[in-house]
């Protein structure tokens, strides 16, 4: 996908072309992961370079790179399974996911998938890695702890975030071409269902040639006990709220102008949805389902952080290069954070002491205190163009 993460291009996806694939390196069962090794994943947090083709494995206690673990060509996203030691890699323009160790971060199989891998996400027991072929229009089902596909789901648009239900059997998946939700039985590896999020528009509309712009559905950003989900439609300028056990559309909301996703608090008080076509920031009261607040945001956000105790929230913004600091108790603006780079999406660690913000342009991860809302360092010498961070535990998400 292209850096203009915001819009699906019609008829498709310009400059993804199908290239020679890895050869796989784990044709059985895969080696059990060192039990050792789980507990060791906590203080890690991994960085995908898109291209100089590796994770960067940066140890938190000292801030400080350890490992540069060479993965396919773009890689895009890293998912972490702690209960079986094994971290996974989205490689958009190799067509792969690779499959690493948690010990010595070596690479366990490379698996081919489908056009342009990028978006993941696990069951709720680490065990299955869905993963969006987003050139294709399918989703790919892996089972970690083999290594291997065990099912690939078509019939999607331009499929984006993806998300669990909480017991792991139905995966909902963001349609960045379309107005609807797809429920996928993961079992079956079939779509059961199609939840709409708007009235439907149809695409040929808006064609204005090959570089047309449509932005759908970003993802569908669960609250804490797994019970709703909040569904941001780029085109309709609105939220939908889902019943994720009905599987249903139970609210819309209106926002701000080209809403990208909703980030919920830690609490799962309140909803945040930056609005990159007017560079503002609404925030939905979860419980009454109302915006209570619209804030100023900035051009090009990336994503939203918020602090553990979730009174604070940080906007990212790619296109100003600094952090727009929000105060969620005072539903009010509260200074910014200036950045030596583009910033990309970062994520606060479990303990909610730090904030990591990949640097794409400068090859660092800038390092800020949510406390005391200022820049404390970065972290140099990270690879070429950091496209994200993530960490166990924590509440990861990527473009």
């Amino acid at each position: 996908m292209s850096r203009r993460k915001s819009f699906y291009r019609i008829p498709g996806l310009a400059g993804l072309a199908s290239l020679s694939v890895l050869a796989a390196l784990a044709a059985g069962l895969l080696a059990p992961a060192p039990a050792a090794a789980h507990g060791s994943l906590d203080h890690y947090l991994f960085v995908p370079n898109r291209a100089s083709g590796d994770v960067a494995v940066i140890d938190t206690r000292s801030d400080t790179v350890v490992a540069r673990a060479a993965v396919g060509r773009v890689p895009h996203q890293v998912a972490v399974s702690a209960a079986l030691g094994r971290l996974a890699v989205s490689n958009t323009e190799d067509n792969t996911v690779t499959i690493l160790g948690a010990e010595t971060f070596e690479t366990l199989a490379t698996l081919q998938l489908d056009v342009a891998p990028e978006h993941m996400a696990l069951s709720p027991d680490g065990r299955t890695l869905a993963v969006g072929n987003i050139g294709a229009g399918t989703v790919s089902l892996i089972a970690l702890e083999t290594g291997r596909e065990v099912g690939r789901v078509a019939g999607l648009i331009a499929p984006h975030n993806l998300t669990f239900g909480p017991d792991g059997n139905s995966l909902f998946v963001a349609n960045l071409g379309g107005d609807h939700v797809s429920v996928v039985d993961v079992a079956r590896a079939a779509v059961v269902k199609e939840i709409p999020v708007a009235d439907p528009t149809p695409l040929a509309s808006r064609a204005a040639g090959p570089d047309a712009e449509y932005q759908g559905i970003i993802a569908v950003t669960p609250t804490p006990d797994g019970r709703l989900g909040f569904a941001a439609h780029g085109e309709s300028n609105s939220v939908a709220v889902l019943d994720l056990t009905a599987k249903t559309r139970i609210a819309s909301i209106p926002v701000g102008e080209l809403p990208w996703r909703a980030y919920a608090t830690a609490d799962g008080r309140l909803m945040i949805v930056p609005n990159n076509g007017d560079r503002t920031v609404s925030i939905i009261d979860v419980a009454s389902r109302k915006v209570v607040a619209t804030l100023p945001g900035a051009a090009d956000v990336t994503g939203v952080n918020t602090d553990a105790a979730g009174t604070t929230a940080f906007v990212i913004s790619r296109g100003e290069g600094r952090i727009v600091v929000l105060d969620l108790a005072a539903l009010a603006p509260a200074g910014e954070i200036a950045l030596p780079g583009t910033p990309e999406t970062g994520v606060v660690t479990p303990a909610g002491d730090k904030l990591y913000v990949a640097l794409s342009d400068v090859g660092k991860v800038a390092v800020i205190d949510p406390r005391t809302r200022k820049l404390i360092r970065t972290i140099d010498d990270v690879g070429a163009e950091p496209w994200g961070a993530t960490m166990v535990g924590a509440r990861n998400y990527c473009h």
